[in-house]
């Protein structure tokens, strides 16, 4: 699968309405690539860990507290043998986001039948960020549980598969993010996880995601080692091009080797906090035009930077207020406008 189109807009995932039906029009009409949205202020049901933590085995979740975790105490391996068994089956739906996780994949759907979109995006938390955040009864991280993370990786791989079925219906190109803010801390003495099983776990989804025919990427907004996202099998990295495009660059042999197998760079040039209300669509073309013409003096050819790349906020905006995630987004779309017209190959 190819994208067309040079610096096509995207979205993260998270937006800060309460209403799924205005949250989605509002990513048709201010995205190439329209996503559905996910509303964390509507629901903790919507928050990045519970959403996708259906299934779960041992889960509990306490809406009034807002925490997550598996107790782990007791016997799980029949709730696990329920994962393996319906992977291998195929039968995903057992496994979906029902719409009282998800109000906004339910109404984009409805809403894209309308539209007609080429092309449709969806995410999931990505098993690093899902093993860190959610932790057993005494606290553990559960990536760290030998015993239940091959399961969870399975039932995350099985959320985008479901998506991926559900999301055919109503455009013809697939793209799904694993998101994996986590990965900003890899490398720290807080995170002990192995770059083999790192890149391990991701490639298990990726795989899966590749097998529907849809596009994988991942989604850091920190700063993180990227030869381990260039490791794996993804199509697309995006990452906080506004603070960290200097960092990225440091890498420039293995993005070099990314590009030249097909990746796209999806830039987070639009800054997703307050640094926005002091930079203009103009400002941000400045910004991004000298970030390629940096790679490019890395001894990456241009032309391959330029036709492999999206532009994207810097993260998610779920916590941001109404009015300057419309700011974001304005400026981001201006941004894409003059690098169309202005940077050329």
């Amino acid at each position: 699968m190819k994208i067309n189109g040079k610096f096509l807009t995207l979205g993260i995932g998270s937006l800060p309405y309460i209403d799924a039906a205005e949250s989605v029009e509002m990513v048709f009409k201010g995205f190439d690539v329209p996503f559905w949205p996910q509303l964390p202020k509507k629901s903790f049901k919507e928050n990045m860990y519970t959403q996708f933590s259906q299934g779960l085995p041992g889960l509990i979740v306490d809406e009034k507290k807002r925490t997550i975790h598996i107790d782990n105490s007791g016997d799980l391996s029949e709730e696990i043998a329920g994962i393996y068994e319906a992977y291998i089956s195929g039968n995903f739906d057992q496994f979906g986001i029902t719409q009282g996780h998800a109000e906004g994949f339910y109404a984009f759907i409805k809403a894209a039948r309308k539209y007609k979109p080429a092309y449709a995006k969806g995410h999931v938390t990505g098993p690093v960020s899902f093993g860190l955040g959610v932790t057993d009864e005494k606290g553990r991280p559960i990536i760290y549980d030998d015993g239940i993370r091959e399961a969870f990786v399975k039932l995350l791989e099985m959320k985008a598969l479901w998506q991926i079925d559900k999301l055919k219906g109503v455009a013809g190109n697939i793209i799904i993010f694993i998101d994996e803010p986590y990965l900003a801390s890899f490398g720290s003495s807080f995170v002990n996880i192995k770059r083999e099983d790192v890149i391990s776990m991701l490639d298990s989804i990726i795989g899966g995601i590749h097998s529907k025919g849809a596009m994988a990427g991942i989604h850091c907004c920190g700063n993180t080692d990227w030869s381990v996202i260039t490791g794996t099998k993804a199509d697309i990295i995006n990452f906080d091009a506004y603070l960290y495009a200097d960092n990225l660059a440091l890498y420039s042999k293995d993005i070099e080797g990314f590009l030249k197998r097909g990746g796209y760079l999806a830039w987070g040039i639009a800054p997703t906090s307050d640094a926005i209300l002091k930079e203009t669509g103009v400002s941000l073309f400045k910004k991004f035009s000298s970030q390629i013409d940096n790679l490019e003096k890395k001894f990456i050819d241009r032309n391959l930077i330029i036709s492999n790349s999206l532009l994207t906020p810097s993260c998610g905006m779920g916590t941001l207020s109404e009015e300057l995630t419309k700011d974001i987004i304005a400026k981001l779309s201006e941004t894409a406008k003059l690098s169309k017209s202005r940077i050329q190959q």
